[in-house]
């Protein structure tokens, strides 16, 4: 199976003086986040071990996106099945994308696997604009089953859960797999500045309740600053 398949700016604060002697500070917008910058975004491969309690062999970074609409052309659950798909983002008119894919054994049938990646947009509008088409669509992919084959041969199905939103973060478990190849997973979707950090982290199926690709996500964004 392709690896695809189930595959520091700082922030600052204006204080003003108000009338009666008392202050209050208004933060400032994130500058927007330069491309030359996405691959120092990306986390370490010793803070992604840490965070995942287990060792990973690390993938080269690379700079493009998939495109597996011929396997699930429900467009709502692509963005949810696979990080960084094109034609879940094309639309949305990105600059550039680092995405990198660490995972435990290093083979197709891994036990623990990590896909962290940042998107970069023109403006932080466009981002959230992207951010908002996300959660619509998410939303109409919350416990529904998936079975896709690829060469004629079944690739593990999965079950997504209930979608958790904020105003900058969406968050879906996932199950996949059944038997001792059952992982649970989650899938996570921040904007931040210009930025879209889409992550994916997987444990074997007795590490109930994964919060490993948040914890992925937010260590990105306060790298932001």
């Amino acid at each position: 199976m392709k690896r695809l398949i189930f595959g520091a700016l700082a922030l600052s604060f204006l204080v003003s003086a108000c009338a009666g002697g008392g202050s209050t500070g208004a933060q400032e917008p994130r500058k927007s986040v330069p491309d030359t910058a996405l691959t120092g975004l990306l986390l370490s491969v010793a803070d992604i071990d840490a965070i995942m309690g287990v060792k990973l062999a690390p993938h080269q970074p690379v700079s493009q996106m998939g495109d597996h609409r011929n396997l699930l052309p429900n467009l709502n659950c692509l963005g949810v099945w696979q990080v960084n798909e094109a034609p879940v983002y094309d639309s949305s008119h990105w600059k550039s994308v680092r995405q990198q894919m660490l995972r435990a054994p290093d083979t197709d049938e891994w036990e623990t696997l990590v896909v962290q990646s940042v998107v970069s947009y023109r403006t932080a509008d466009a981002a959230r604009d992207f951010f908002a088409q996300s959660a619509d669509r998410w939303s109409k992919c919350t416990n529904h089953h998936v079975n896709i084959q690829l060469n004629n041969q079944q690739l593990p199905a999965w079950l997504s859960g209930e979608l958790t939103r904020t105003d900058t973060q969406l968050a879906i478990p996932i199950v996949r797999g059944e038997g001792d190849q059952m992982r649970s997973c989650q899938r996570v979707l921040t904007t931040a500045a210009n930025l879209v950090i889409d992550v994916q982290a997987c444990k074997p199926h007795e590490h109930a309740g994964v919060t490993q690709a948040a914890a992925i996500a937010d260590k990105i964004e306060a790298a932001l600053g």
